[in-house]
């Protein structure tokens, strides 16, 4: 079941070719990315690209080039795919290893093997690709790769069961030139070809006997699975008409999906197909499928752990079997008993239950980016199986769950508070669209994901803000959506559900779950509630709960500082109490500094300096210019001349004032060079016996040469001023030279 061949188009073939994440052409009906032969991927093994892993070039092993192409939907239904690929990660295995796995399994066809753009000696990361003498479709290829990486765990490889997804990205050799020598040398570079014994004809191949293997279980357990269900369902239906009760285990079917139940306790749907990756599994095969009325899973680990109804081969269930299993301690005697009391709820029940309806967590789909990342930011070792863990047995953490590290935590909450017209919604509108995009925000590393930013008031200008931020990015296309309308989130009953299933939609149309929602402003979306009473700012951070646990994703919350700036953002003190991350803005002039004042989980950054950029976007109908704003990092010098201490008192006013008399009547010139000096013609300098004469004389005081002394002294000390060799200049950027 290894055969090969030597004859094929494969060398004649143009696969998808992209150059970094950012490179899509999702919006340009029409359109078609670049293509690249197999000789041109060889000769990069032998030669690898140097260039910044953002520009690195990827290639999608099918034929499929159009707008469209790296979308997993269009990949699945007409792309054609001519390579197998292996993405190595894990286990430090040697290029010697990897090859010798990989022709085990191929029958040593063809391939191409190289380290990645993040291996070192000490840690080893492969990539390997695989040739077909003849293409297989999209759907098979999914199947196709998992089987592959089914075969090469036996040989002890452990693939990343991402690159099953049709449209994901396979980096080609490139080393950074941050990871090479001055002379331009790989400090860490392994690449080899090996022709083999032919090309792989994929149809004829162990991989494909044991993807067929794998379908025809799943086949012969559905129908199995189907007629054990028939047979339970009838038992039920007797005890119920004999005993006349209603049956809790029924009801809880009709009223939940199975689907619903996988995507709450944890299961990775693959793409849009009714197969799930079941939590316990440790594979990367979705074994797992839903049949609407029952599941069945192919899992060894599902089995093992006792989930449904088992047998020597697979084990199923309904829906009820998983709220029993991961809801109740898989004891069925207690999930009946509970669940037959959630069937008569109390009036207060039935309200919360009106939330909880609503809060429905979503499907996964595919989709580009990259998936999104676990939604919990608080991470429990072994939860499932051990409630706690002793000092012996404990691990260091080195996964950081932030998104955008150093400011905000993901699946957290933060306030973002200031005066008024601070830039406080440019500043939330910005981390949002960075966050959206995938691109590092403010010089910071972004986790990103969809963003649904509830604009309450504002309205359309946010329109205008978006284009501004398009054009200031260069990013036409990125998961944002914009609601510029008011949103009551004080009242459950109001906007909540709605709210909810907003974010389903757009979940679904996104193809990930929503990576941060946030709210502008907090005054707007509590609807006239009294934010300094407890009652109100509980209800409204509850609601806020509500869309964070359904969700998973951030809320982020602009909102108005206090009448005394001091005490922090306006509002009952709850509201401080149940926020991870607080960012303060504060205006001095045209500069305005970010900074984190309280961050529960995050080591927080240094503070942010900003400026609003001004943006003209056309002209209204009375010809007059229409224009908006972004922020942007200020300028270095702006920001230590902000930070400059200023003079203070009668005589160091004089001081300056003097100084500044005589700049204008053309006394001094621009500093020399030499030591003591700063950069040569950078500030303005005047005579200091000059400057003490005329600023002596301005003074009022009993004895104007010591009042002189001492208010230069002062002005050296806070670094206002410096003096060399007699001279003497204003150090701040008003004494500049142009």
């Amino acid at each position: 079941m290894k055969t090969l061949t030597k004859t094929s188009d494969v060398g004649k073939v143009e696969l998808l070719l992209a150059a970094g994440a950012l490179d899509t052409r999702i919006n340009e009906a029409g359109s078609t990315y670049s293509p690249i032969k197999l000789k041109d991927i060889a000769a990069l093994v032998d030669e690898p690209q140097a260039i910044e892993k953002s520009k690195a070039a990827f290639i999608i092993p099918s034929t499929y080039r159009e707008h469209d192409g790296r979308s997993h939907a269009a990949q699945r239904e007409r792309g054609e795919y001519w390579m197998l690929a292996i993405d190595v990660d894990e286990g430090d295995p040697s290029l010697t290893e990897l090859r010798t796995a990989v022709d085990r399994v191929t029958g040593n066809a063809s391939s191409l093997f190289y380290s990645s753009a993040g291996a070192t000696e000490d840690n080893r990361k492969w990539r390997a690709l695989i040739p077909l003498s003849e293409p297989i479709s999209g759907a098979d290829y999914v199947d196709a790769q998992l089987s592959l990486f089914e075969l090469l765990a036996a040989e002890n490889i452990t693939a990343d069961p991402a690159l099953s997804r049709t449209g994901q990205p396979i980096y080609l050799p490139n080393v950074p030139p941050a990871k090479r020598d001055d002379a331009g040398n790989p400090l860490f570079y392994h690449g080899a070809r090996n022709r083999g014994d032919g090309l792989m004809v994929p149809k004829e191949s162990t991989i494909w006997a044991n993807l067929i293997f794998r379908r025809k279980n799943a086949e012969i357990a559905e129908q199995r699975a189907a007629a054990e269900r028939a047979i339970r369902a009838q038992q039920r239906e007797e005890k119920q008409n004999k005993f006349g009760e209603s049956d809790p285990v029924a009801e809880f079917n009709r009223s939940n999906t199975i689907a619903d139940l996988m995507v709450k306790h944890g299961y990775e749907k693959q793409g849009r197909s009714d197969s799930y990756r079941s939590p316990m599994q440790t594979s990367g095969s979705h074994a797992t499928k839903d049949f609407g009325t029952h599941w069945v899973s192919l899992s060894g680990s599902d089995m093992a752990a006792g989930l449904g109804q088992t047998s020597a081969e697979f084990c199923w269930g309904d829906a009820f079997d998983l709220y029993c299993y991961f809801e109740h301690g898989n004891d069925m005697r207690v999930a009946v008993r509970e669940y037959a009391a959630i069937l008569r709820p109390t009036p207060t029940e039935q309200r919360e239950a009106i939330v909880q309806a609503a809060a429905d967590p979503y499907a996964d789909f595919d989709a580009v980016p990259e998936p999104a990342k676990p939604k919990s930011t608080i991470i429990i070792p072994n939860a499932k199986q051990k409630p706690i863990f002793w000092l012996k047995d404990a691990q260091p953490v080195l996964t950081s769950s932030y998104l955008i590290k150093g400011w905000l935590g993901r699946g957290q909450m933060s306030v973002i508070y200031g005066p008024s017209n601070v830039g406080k919604s440019f500043f939330a509108l910005d981390m949002a669209l960075c966050i959206a995009a995938g691109i590092d925000w403010q010089g910071n590393k972004v986790k990103g994901g969809p963003v649904l930013y509830l604009a309450t008031e504002g309205g359309n200008a946010f329109q205008s803000r978006c284009v501004a931020l398009r054009k200031q990015y260069g990013v036409m296309d990125a998961p944002l959506a914009v609601r510029p309308s008011p949103v009551d989130l004080l009242r459950p009953e109001a906007d909540l559900a709605g709210l909810i299933e907003l974010c389903k939609s757009i979940e679904q149309d996104v193809g990930e779950p929503l990576a941060a929602i946030f709210v502008d402003t907090l005054s707007r979306a509590m609807a006239g509630g009294d934010e300094n009473g407890p009652t109100d700012m509980t209800s409204f951070i509850s609601n806020l709960d509500v869309l964070r646990d359904v969700t998973g994703a951030q809320m982020g919350i602009v909102h108005h500082n206090g009448k005394d700036a001091a005490k922090g953002a306006r509002g009952h003190s709850s509201l401080r109490a149940a926020t991870d991350t607080e960012i303060e803005l504060v205006l001095e002039g045209s500069m305005r500094t970010a900074t984190a004042t309280k961050q529960r989980d995050l080591e927080p950054k240094e503070p942010f300096v900003f400026t609003l950029k001004v943006h003209e976007l056309g002209k209204d109908e009375d010809g007059d210019p229409v224009t908006t704003c972004t922020i942007q990092e200020a300028d270095p010098d702006d920001v230590a001349d902000m930070q400059q201490k200023r003079p203070s008192g009668a005589n160091q006013k004089i001081v300056v004032s003097a100084f500044k008399q005589l700049r204008g009547e053309g006394e001094g010139e621009p500093n020399p060079t030499g030591a003591g000096w700063p950069e040569s013609g950078k500030f303005w300098c005047v005579s200091e016996t000059k400057l003490r004469e005329f600023a002596s004389g301005k003074m009022t005081s009993t004895n104007p040469a010591s009042s002189y002394g001492n208010a230069v002294k002062g002005l050296l000390a806070i670094g206002y001023m410096a003096q060399n060799e007699g001279k003497i200049w204003i150090t701040a950027k008003e004494g500049k030279a142009h």
